[in-house]
């Protein structure tokens, strides 16, 4: 009975921590997008990487400059992480 509960115990703090550190990493996730504005060089998650020249967070999209003249509509969920401001 002691070795069972034990285990269901150790069962149940596995599940939760998994659950606990999902949490943590959609939350840095949506700390980073919220930080997010025009000028911000970025990469996303397809691997291009351009400047951010307008966000709109109602629509949940933004517009990437990936080359002079050439820009791309993007979802916000599609940028995987900031790489600087401005022209780095």
């Amino acid at each position: 009975m002691d070795q069972t509960l034990f285990f269901i115990l150790l069962f149940v703090a596995l599940i939760g921590f998994m659950f606990w550190s999902q949490w943590r990493a959609r939350r840095r996730y949506q700390q980073q997008l919220d930080q997010l504005q025009a000028g911000d060089q970025v990469m996303t998650i397809g691997g291009i990487y351009g400047k951010l020249t307008r966000v709109d967070r109602e629509a949940h999209s933004a517009h990437l400059e990936i080359a002079p003249g050439v820009e791309i509509r993007i979802s916000l969920s599609a940028i995987s992480r900031r790489l600087g401001p401005g022209g780095e």
